[in-house]
């Protein structure tokens, strides 16, 4: 959590609505079939509505924890990245917020899960976007949802940050709710040295992780900026509050040095 020197004022997520409730369970393996896969086939999925300044969206995801309890056994890990959580609404918001940022400009997207923000930025014209994600079936279920709002050209990669192996430089490297692992932390923060263009930023939507506060202090004593702002967001799963705290974090690489190294690349 920053400081209350850089922390911003709070807010809603401006030009965010979720017009009604979320659509009732769908099947998905009609539509996982046709991206290719058949990993989503039996997980219970429901289709979330958004509405981004003019725009509609419809994000397909699995409907809640419980839909995913019979087919976890299939994951090494339990595949919370299926989900739709607060932070990728967040995300998308905020880069829809700042599509003059985004249009033309290189996206790579980490733990991407159900793709909301890629999707979107390469629906506001961003020149490349790749997404990844350490589990299949939640790049599966990006392209599937890139499909189902008509946008085309987005990359889809498997990637362990700890076996990293892009050198691709990003203007752009955004990820919603990807701190709550400190021991990811330091492979997570090589990636943003290694990828980030020098005059580049990084968008992180994040739901007050325990862990966040010592990965944003780790990276302004390597001589980062750090901001933040706060806004509350509609709950999307049950069982919770129906209004949620969100931190939106960006982050800018130090002036020397880094620079220097990255444009050598």
């Amino acid at each position: 959590m920053a400081s209350e020197g850089d922390r911003q004022p709070a807010g809603e997520p401006a030009r965010l609505t979720l017009p009604g409730s979320c659509g009732p369970p769908v099947p998905a393996a009609a539509d996982a079939t046709s991206v290719g896969g058949t990993g989503l086939a039996d997980i219970p999925m429901q289709d979330f509505a958004f509405t981004l300044g003019e725009q509609n969206w419809m994000i397909r995801a699995a409907s809640d924890h419980a839909a995913l309890l019979g087919v976890a056994d299939r994951f090494e890990e339990f595949p919370f990245g299926l989900l739709l959580w607060e932070s990728a609404s967040v995300l998308a918001a905020a880069l829809a917020e700042r599509a003059g940022e985004v249009a033309g400009r290189r996206v790579l997207e980490l733990g991407c899960g159900a793709g909301f923000g890629g999707i979107v930025a390469k629906a506001l014209g961003a020149a490349r976007v790749r997404q990844t994600d350490h589990i299949a079936e939640a790049l599966e279920l990006a392209s599937l949802n890139a499909a189902l709002n008509g946008v085309a050209g987005v990359e889809v990669a498997c990637a362990d940050w700890s076996r990293w192996d892009d050198a691709a430089i990003y203007d752009l490297i955004i990820g919603s709710d990807v701190l709550y692992n400190r021991a990811a932390h330091a492979a997570f923060a090589a990636i943003l040295a290694l990828n980030l263009a020098p005059n580049g930023r990084v968008l992180l939507a994040d739901p007050l992780r325990q862990d966040t506060p010592l990965f944003l202090a780790d990276m302004r004593a390597a001589g980062w900026t750090v901001t933040t702002t706060r806004t509350m967001t509609p709950a999307l799963l049950p069982g919770g509050a129906d209004i949620v705290p969100v931190d939106l974090i960006a982050l800018c690489r130090p002036c020397a040095g880094s620079n220097e190294a990255a444009e050598q690349r």
